[in-house]
């Protein structure tokens, strides 16, 4: 999405812009709605997580300094248009606190009488939509919010089932919350909140839309995607 629209000729944060923001330098990492929640709710409430919670990929931690906080503010303070991609709803989560992580606990950290494993359920995820659409609506009234869901599949799972199954109920358990939390506000209520049908687009419609790992769409797919989404958003 970052790059199609950078080469569209629109201006993206992230690109050619150094900013100390984890919803940029981290945010294909932040991929389930508690995380997304806890981003919105830091920057515009300061509402800090108990414990040390954020890594990015390479397992880095991420402090809670307010010159992060106020960046990441900024940031939604002066986005138009908020593109929230939702990918899964299996999460670690701290036992003490009840908080969740980014992503996996890094394997030096990991304590398995501190870090627990489980699944968002559909409720939950509304929840977190529901709270992270509020605190938009509160700070950016006009913004334009539009929910998309990753069709990339997990790649494993630590359920005790086939990750096939898992992944299916993953994705379910989000097509649910953004569809209830499309109804729940409904178009007359709010005409600049938009569901982006690409996880369908992938998993109903395209033929042979992935590549050969069966996870990840092939450029054909994520062209005809992007160009859906370029006919009906982009001026």
């Amino acid at each position: 999405m970052t790059k199609y629209l950078y080469r569209e000729g629109y201006q993206v944060f992230g690109r050619d812009m150094k900013l100390n923001s984890y919803v940029v330098r981290s945010g294909e990492g932040i991929v389930n709605s508690a995380a997304i929640r806890q981003q919105f709710e830091w920057a515009f409430e300061g509402k800090t997580p108990k414990i040390e919670l954020w890594h990015d990929k390479e397992g880095v931690p991420g402090d809670y300094s307010d010159e992060v906080r106020q960046a990441t503010r900024a940031i939604f303070e002066k986005s138009d248009i908020f593109i929230l991609t939702l990918g899964l709803s299996e999460v670690w989560y701290d036992k003490s606190t009840g908080e969740i992580f980014w992503r996996a606990i890094p394997k030096r950290d990991f304590d398995p009488e501190r870090h627990g494993f489980r699944v968002l359920g559909a409720v939950e995820n509304l929840d977190n939509l529901r709270r992270t659409y509020q605190l938009i609506r509160a700070h950016r009234p006009d913004a334009t919010v539009i929910m998309t869901l990753s069709p990339v599949p997990l790649a494993a799972t630590f359920r005790p089932v086939s990750c096939i199954t898992a992944s299916a109920v993953s994705k379910a358990s989000l097509r649910v919350a953004i569809d209830e939390l499309m109804r729940e506000v409904g178009p007359s209520a709010d005409s600049k909140l938009y569901y982006f049908p690409s996880y369908e687009m992938v998993t109903s419609f395209l033929p042979n839309p992935m590549k050969d790992d069966f996870r990840h769409p092939t450029e054909e797919s994520v062209e005809f995607i992007m160009q859906t989404f370029k006919r009906n958003f982009l001026r």
